[in-house]
């Protein structure tokens, strides 16, 4: 079964965000996918210069890179925008804001990526990390908070960090049902909210079933694996025509995510069919693939 993984972030986790996040990835990234079966990936840029770094992967190998740019909608011009449709992306990356993504402050930038036809991958529900710690292997330890002198140092960086940001950034901005509204108004833009909104999983499911072209991943780690599982959605409250898959974990675990949910996919009894619609298909739609 041929596998597209929509949520790839673009660099080693260990490193993410760093200055070289980003080398040797796209190799290894090739390795993994050709091992698994996966013959696209959506690759998520990284602030600061990621925009750039994304731009030379997609001219390194535009076989495999569904270019994912990444935009702050609190900080750059909606000129950018025209930017990554000119660049060639697929699409763009939304995450951290400090309005609620159904603003209209941020209608601009919707209206122009439905006029380029640029799908947006919108972060839905609490930010967190690709693996939770506290259900995750020994090895996703060095993501708990750290405590002590650790701790004080990390809690003074956040306040520097923040600090430098319009106030109002929160989880709380980034809820699924703000998705409802931007797809009312732009009905004819493919909107993925990641995580399947946790943990705001039915109210996802809700939207999702009313709007023609929103579409929720399953990525999210660990946590987010249990919850959808143990909540019985897909089938019941969510079709597999409106799921796609995404990873977003460190390379080492893609090969296992894809296997895990392969597994959860067969005990719930979903069909050949129906896991290639979440595998492949449904993405295949979203960005204009052969399906």
């Amino acid at each position: 079964m041929k596998i597209i993984d929509a949520h790839v972030h673009y660099g080693h986790w260990d490193r993410l965000f760093t200055r070289n996040a980003e080398a040797g990835f796209l190799d290894e990234l090739a390795d993994v996918c050709a091992e698994v079966g996966i013959v696209k990936v959506g690759l998520l840029a990284n602030p600061g210069r990621g925009n750039d770094a994304l731009a030379r992967a997609l001219e390194s190998r535009p076989d495999l890179v569904l270019a994912m740019g990444r935009l702050d909608l609190d900080r750059d011009p909606v000129s950018l925008v025209e930017d990554f449709y000119q660049r060639g992306f697929h699409g763009i990356k939304i995450i951290g804001v400090s309005r609620n993504y159904d603003d209209a402050a941020y209608f601009p930038y919707y209206e122009l990526a439905q006029a380029r036809g640029l799908r947006i991958l919108f972060h839905t529900g609490i930010l967190g990390g690709p693996v939770d710690y506290l259900v995750g292997d020994q090895e996703d330890a060095w993501k708990a908070p750290p405590e002590g002198a650790e701790e004080e140092a990390l809690v003074q960086r956040l306040g520097r960090e923040i600090r430098a940001r319009p106030y109002g950034f929160s989880s709380a901005r980034m809820q699924p049902i703000y998705l409802d509204t931007i797809a009312f108004y732009f009905p004819e833009m493919f909107i993925i909210g990641a995580h399947l909104g946790w943990p705001d999983y039915r109210t996802a499911c809700a939207i999702a079933r009313w709007r023609p072209r929103l579409y929720f991943d399953v990525s999210g780690g660990d946590v987010v694996h249990h919850h959808i599982v143990e909540g019985g959605y897909i089938g019941r409250e969510i079709a597999p025509r409106k799921l796609v898959y995404g990873s977003d974990s460190d390379l080492r675990r893609i090969a296992g995510d894809v296997a895990r949910w392969r597994a959860a996919f067969t005990d719930m009894g979903l069909s050949e069919a129906e896991q290639e619609r979440i595998f492949y298909r449904n993405a295949a739609h979203i960005f204009g693939l052969e399906a």
